[in-house]
């Protein structure tokens, strides 16, 4: 059984939440093609013929008749009507592309981040030092090098932990208020 210190815990806790703020869904994009298709199609054969008999057009040629102005005409003839041109507009199916969710952190680990932020205030590298070690998955020599390398400087390993040290200090006193 590991004895671990609260704090520790508590930054644990904190750099999962970090790490894993983000998650991926497709949720209320959009909907899927095939599924409209199955909202609308028909069910049967019988009842898509007797959805699509009243298709033909009488409908339209004698809407046109009316507005024509030719007294006694009930439907144009099929010569005397524009065509209507159809388009193709339906899509292949396809994958909505995934969405990042930002699902936050938990209330309780709030206090975490606002300690942070005041840190980086004043120790701006102590602070990335802090974020880096417990959000990332290496060795202490190269979380160094990666700080070194966003800091735009030279740390060294010592250099590193003494800070690390001097963080989690701060840490302690921000968690104790």
């Amino acid at each position: 059984m590991r004895n671990t210190d609260p704090l520790t815990e508590e930054l644990r806790r904190w750099s999962h939440a970090q790490v894993n703020r983000f998650v991926l869904s497709r949720a209320d994009r959009s909907v899927h093609v095939l599924d409209k298709v199955r909202d609308h199609a028909p069910l049967t054969r019988h009842r898509a013929l007797q959805d699509l008999v009243e298709r033909d057009g009488a409908g339209r040629r004698r809407f046109m008749a009316e507005r024509s102005g030719v007294k006694g005409m009930a439907m144009l003839p099929i010569w005397a009507v524009d065509p209507i041109r159809a388009s193709n507009d339906s899509d292949h199916p396809h994958d909505n592309p995934e969405i990042a969710v930002d699902v936050g952190v938990p209330d309780e680990l709030r206090w975490i981040d606002r300690a942070l932020a005041s840190m980086e205030r004043q120790y701006p590298m102590r602070a990335l030092i802090l974020r880096t070690e417990f959000t990332v998955s290496a060795s202490q020599a190269v979380k160094a090098r990666m700080v070194a390398e966003k800091y735009d400087g030279k740390l060294t390993l010592r250099q590193y932990r003494y800070e690390l040290g001097r963080g989690i200090d701060s840490m302690r006193g921000a968690m104790a208020a």
